[in-house]
């Protein structure tokens, strides 16, 4: 059979394709905009770390409320843990949504680079770690933290106020 004669053929049952796959991949990028007020899990963040001036380090840490309205309690336990120490200062209450940079591990200078401070928060069912070393890309800047708060461009060195 000459290409000419069944190629015609062919362009409907590709639209149908073109439509259905259009279909599917709008369907699938609604779903994943869902914004939930309630039920969802609170998932801990390493944010960096700070070398500090008398050689310690302070691992630094955030946490991320995946709902967007309700306020949720984790007791400091085997449900809200740091390794190593258990109790580090982290939160046991947790507002909606991001929040950033919220409390500090220190360990000392002579601590293994390759060692991790790990903050395991575990909420609805769902066990979530957050991992800090000392990693050079991980180191914090003033600049960096100032950019992350969402206050926009740091400001110049020379343009700063003593």
């Amino acid at each position: 059979m000459p290409r000419s004669r069944w190629y015609p053929r062919l362009q409907p049952r590709r639209a149908v394709s073109a439509a259905f796959l259009l279909v599917s991949v709008s369907a699938v990028c609604v779903s994943a905009q869902v914004r939930y007020a309630t039920g969802q899990n609170v998932a801990p963040v390493f944010e960096g770390w700070e070398h500090n001036p008398d050689g310690t380090y302070s691992m630094v840490f955030g946490y991320l409320n995946r709902n967007y309205e309700e306020e949720v309690d984790i007791p400091v336990g085997p449900n809200n843990t740091v390794a190593p120490g258990g109790d580090r200062g982290q939160p046991e209450h947790f507002y909606p949504r991001r929040q950033r940079f919220l409390f500090k591990v220190v360990v000392p200078a002579d601590w293994d680079k390759t060692q991790k401070v790990v903050w395991t928060l575990t909420s609805r069912g769902r066990t979530d770690r957050a991992n800090g070393w000392l990693q050079p890309e991980w180191e914090l800047s003033e600049d960096v933290v100032i950019e992350n708060m969402g206050a926009g461009f740091p400001i110049p060195p020379t343009n700063r106020h003593p």
